[in-house]
């Protein structure tokens, strides 16, 4: 493999709900959960659709789409007590993803970009696997998340890496619009919701079955 001043990422920007930990399914059940107490049932299709989106968009759709009378603030705190009812205990980061990382952080800067707050993401993560990264921003960071480029940006800023150097590594569609507006590569995962022809389509660069694919991946690339 190349030097880390050859290789052609100096940064690798990851997506953090469903590319590196598997809560997808808990977030699909805590707005479920949500709905349910108001005796709504969300169809399962449509929810699988928006999740992905920061979620106080999510929950303005939701608020519009079946008229619920609290304000959005309000349903994202009570939103938030269900998906940490859901995560309990639970170690839900990928098989392997771990020790992917250990691997890549020799070689390229890490970082996250996520749509989730701050304190969501760090429950959903330890402390090991956090200081593995050398910049995490959330939605709490920034005035508008995924799709649009802003997290995107902000850690090409903070780590001082243009954007042609970072490669966004992400499972959905809105990862894929993301680094496209930001002119970053970008490298699609089946881990999510979203299927290996939607993020091809979308623009990905190679598509991966999981995250620990990405080392043999970056030799092929650096190569």
């Amino acid at each position: 493999m190349m030097t880390s001043l050859q290789h052609k990422y100096r940064a690798l920007i990851f997506d953090l709900d469903g590319t590196l930990i598997d809560s997808l399914p808990l977030h699909v059940l805590a707005f479920k959960d949500l709905l349910l107490e108001r005796n709504i049932r969300i169809e399962e299709e449509h929810m699988r659709r928006i999740i992905g989106l920061p979620t106080k968009k999510i929950l303005a759709e939701l608020k519009r789409r079946y008229a619920l009378k609290e304000n959005v603030n309000d349903l994202y705190e009570e939103r938030r007590y269900h998906y940490f009812k859901f995560l309990g205990r639970k170690n839900i980061v990928f098989p392997g993803a771990m020790k992917a990382l250990e691997d890549l952080r020799f070689d390229y800067m890490l970082a996250i970009a996520t749509g989730s707050s701050k304190s969501t993401a760090i429950h959903s993560t330890n402390r090991d696997f956090q200081e593995l990264f050398d910049a995490i921003i959330t939605i709490n960071d920034v005035k508008k998340g995924k799709p649009f480029p802003e997290e995107l940006l902000l850690v090409s800023k903070k780590l001082r890496v243009p954007p042609q150097r970072c490669l966004m590594v992400g499972d959905s569609v809105y990862d894929a619009l993301a680094a496209k507006r930001a002119k970053m590569d970008f490298i699609g995962v089946t881990t999510g919701y979203t299927s290996a022809k939607t993020l091809r389509e979308a623009g990905a660069k190679a598509i991966l079955s999981k995250v620990k694919d990405l080392v043999p991946e970056l030799k092929k690339i650096e190569a």
